[in-house]
Formats: C-alpha cells, sequence, structure tokens
C-alpha cells in the first residue's frame, strides 16, 4: 500500500531525519483542508503510539536532550533523570515524539482556529459583487454556476451548455447533422438568477448575448422556434440581438413587451424602482407598454440615445447619455441621480443593508464615476465627502446619518 507524501514527511519528523525544509513542506501539507483527515489521524496515531520511535541511537537521543535542557536554559534537569543509558534512549525518543506532535498538533489546531475565524470575518465582510448565478435546467434541476468547473456542464436536445473561466454561459448547437431551425419540439426553458452581488453573461442558442446585473434573473427556451424569439427579464440586462429578419426577438417584463430584429438595448426592470426603463444604443426597438387599471396599451419606437419611461401615468421618452446608463456592464458605476436610487444600486451589488436615520430628500442627488470592483468604503467616501450625508458600517449594515 503507497503512502502519501505528507505520511512520508510525517514519518521523517517522527524518526528525527527530516530536513528543516522537509518539516516545513511536512507542516505546510498538514494546513491543507484536503489533507484534514489523513493529518488528525496521523497525530493521533503518534499520540497512541510513540513507541515507534524507541530505537533511535544513543548519539541520537544524546543530542535531543541535550537540545530540549539548553532550549529551556536548565542546568540542572539532567540531574533529574538516572544515567542508565536505555532509560536516556527512551526519555530522549518520547521527548522528541511529544515535542514533534505538540508543535504539530499547535500547529494544526491554530490554522483550523484560524480558517473558522477568517470564515466567520468574512460572512460580515462587504465584498464587491463578482460573477455568481444559479442555472435551472427545464427538468428543474439547478447548477450552481458559482461551484461548476468551467467546460461543459449540461447537455439538452441538440445543445450543449458550456461554462466559461470568464463568466459566460454559451449555449452552443451539440448535433452538427441537425440546424435549430429544424426543431418543432415544444421549446424547453432554462432560467438563469444572479443573486444580490452577482451578476453573469449568457450568449444563447441563436448568438444572442445577455448581461445580467445583480438581482436578476432571464428565463429562455433552450433553442429557438420557428416564428419568433421571446424571454423574460426580471432585474437589469443588457442585450445584443443576432439579426433575423424571420424572427423578431421579445422581451418580457412586468408591465411593457420589448420587439427588435436586431439591436443593441439596456432594461432596468427592478420591482423596487419606481419606474421601468429601456435605452437604446443601436438599431430600433419597439415597446408596447401595459398600463395599470387600462385595458388599452401604449406603443412607441426607440431611436438610438433614447431611453423609455414606463411610470404610473404612461411612457415617456427622452435622451440619454447611453454610456452612464451601460456603464455598470462595463464594470464602473455611473452616478447622476437622486441618493435612494445610488444606495439601491449599491445595496444590490454589495449586499448590503441601508438603513435611514435621517428624513428621506427626493432632491437630494450625487454625480460621479467609480469602478464596481472598488471596496464599498471607497464608495461611500466618496458620497460622504460632499458634505451631505455620513455613515456608519454594521456588519452588513449601512447606516444613514447626517
Amino acid at each position: 500500500m503507497s503512502i502519501t507524501r505528507l505520511e512520508y514527511l510525517f514519518q521523517l519528523c517522527i524518526n528525527n531525519d527530516a530536513t528543516p525544509e522537509q518539516r516545513e513542506e511536512m507542516l505546510e501539507l498538514m494546513a491543507l483542508p484536503e489533507n484534514e483527515s489523513i493529518a488528525e489521524k496521523l497525530l493521533h496515531k503518534a499520540y497512541e503510539a510513540p513507541k515507534q520511535t524507541e530505537d533511535l541511537d544513543s548519539e541520537k537521543s544524546d543530542a535531543i536532550l541535550n537540545a530540549i535542557y539548553n532550549a529551556d536554559k536548565i542546568e540542572s534537569a539532567p540531574r533529574l533523570f538516572p544515567r542508565r543509558k536505555q532509560f536516556v534512549k527512551w526519555a530522549a525518543a518520547a521527548a522528541a515524539v511529544f515535542v514533534f506532535f505538540f508543535s504539530a498538533a499547535y500547529f494544526f489546531i491554530y490554522k483550523k482556529q484560524q480558517e473558522q475565524l477568517i470564515a466567520v470575518a468574512n460572512k460580515n465582510k462587504i465584498i464587491p459583487g463578482r460573477n455568481k448565478a444559479t442555472l435551472t435546467l427545464a427538468d428543474g434541476s439547478k447548477i450552481d454556476l458559482d461551484d461548476a468547473k468551467t467546460g461543459g456542464i449540461a447537455k439538452q436536445a441538440q445543445l450543449r451548455v458550456t461554462k466559461t473561466a470568464a463568466g459566460q454561459l454559451i449555449y452552443t448547437i451539440a448535433n452538427t447533422d441537425k440546424t435549430l431551425s429544424e426543431t418543432t419540439d415544444k421549446p424547453s426553458y432554462n432560467t438563469i438568477e444572479t443573486p444580490v452581488g452577482g451578476q453573469y453573461q449568457v450568449i444563447l442558442s441563436d448568438g444572442t448575448r445577455v448581461w445580467l446585473n445583480a438581482a436578476s434573473s432571464l428565463k429562455y427556451p433552450t433553442q429557438f422556434a420557428t416564428g419568433e424569439r421571446q424571454v423574460e427579464l426580471t432585474g437589469e440586462g443588457y442585450f445584443e440581438v443576432t439579426k433575423n429578419k424571420a424572427k423578431p426577438f421579445k422581451v418580457i417584463t412586468d408591465r411593457q413587451e420589448i420587439e427588435v430584429l436586431g439591436t443593441h438595448f439596456n432594461v432596468n426592470a427592478y420591482t423596487d424602482e419606481n419606474a421601468i426603463t429601456t435605452t437604446l444604443l443601436e438599431g430600433s426597438v419597439k415597446i408596447a407598454a401595459h398600463l395599470k387599471n387600462q385595458l388599452a396599451q401604449q406603443s412607441i419606437i426607440l431611436k438610438p440615445g433614447q431611453q423609455s419611461i414606463l411610470g404610473c401615468a404612461g411612457l415617456a421618452v427622452g435622451n440619454v447619455n447611453t454610456e452612464d446608463v451601460v456603464a455598470w456592464k462595463n464594470g464602473y458605476f455611473s452616478f447622476n441621480e437622486d441618493f435612494e436610487s445610488i444606495m439601491r444600486r449599491l445595496s444590490r451589488w454589495y449586499n448590503i443593508d441601508v438603513v435611514y436615520k435621517i428624513d428621506k430628500d427626493p432632491d437630494l442627488s450625487f454625480g460621479g464615476k467609480i469602478s464596481r470592483s472598488k471596496s464599498i468604503n471607497s464608495v461611500l467616501n466618496i458620497i460622504e465627502a460632499t458634505g451631505n450625508v455620513h455613515f456608519k458600517i454594521e456588519g452588513r449594515r449601512i447606516i444613514v446619518t447626517k
């Protein structure tokens, strides 16, 4: 039966035959999470069976005893032991095992305690969001994309689902004998959901790219049937739709439907926002809004650089800086809005709770740009520098004061 590198080095240390480099390597291996089980067994075995080292020669045993005495600086220590040769050999062996066992056990336990303390600290540490999401397949099974290895993660009908290291989910044709347009079967749907503090990118079977912001979801067919391409969005998403005049692309949100042939646009449909906004960067889109308490629909067509705002009173259209709108997709915040809207965006990205200890002021607003990879402290410091508000951090709570 073969032994592991850790077992080999451990035995060298027990026998006092290890070099300083080998001792250091052994302790590093012992501290690795995957070696936790074997490390515990080795320490227990050494504790239960110190007699394995009784065959030390007299030269080694004398050296060990002298090292222990000198380290403790107890000149009279040798007089405490009888000068019988056999006893000295046993005492040195036992001392060697005890000293090594104690130091290794201390190192091992200390490491575990440190890891536990770090885990607790990280739980409450406010860090920027990152690529993480959950994929729900047509059969209801779920895949945590944060834990899944890169490469193929699922196969559905003619399609292969692949995860990349860059935070992309890609749908490609697995069966080269057929094309996706040939399918007449009832479509099966997948759903990708990003949590608070997450983002992800999906490349659909037709080549359309979708970027999902934090706390968002996209429901879509694994392959588009003939006639149309339709997806459902909650939260915020940026779309680069592959052109196909024969198959219009539709995005369904809570209160509106967006129809395009091939274009680039952003949709913000968070339920905690006062309005749904659709911003066009390239091409053209048709928006049909379902007005509350009204049977009729309101429709408009956007031009590049325009943004529709669907509020309680209906649809309105205005010109905007599109670069600011899609800044989140490009890795930074671009603030030019009221204070509460900014705090809602920070709450989604940093997974924080905001508590207001001041009267809310709808006229209070801020402007500026900052990377989304910056710490929450950096972002709050910039806002705080205006002198209008102050922040206090308690765990994952941000308390707003004057």
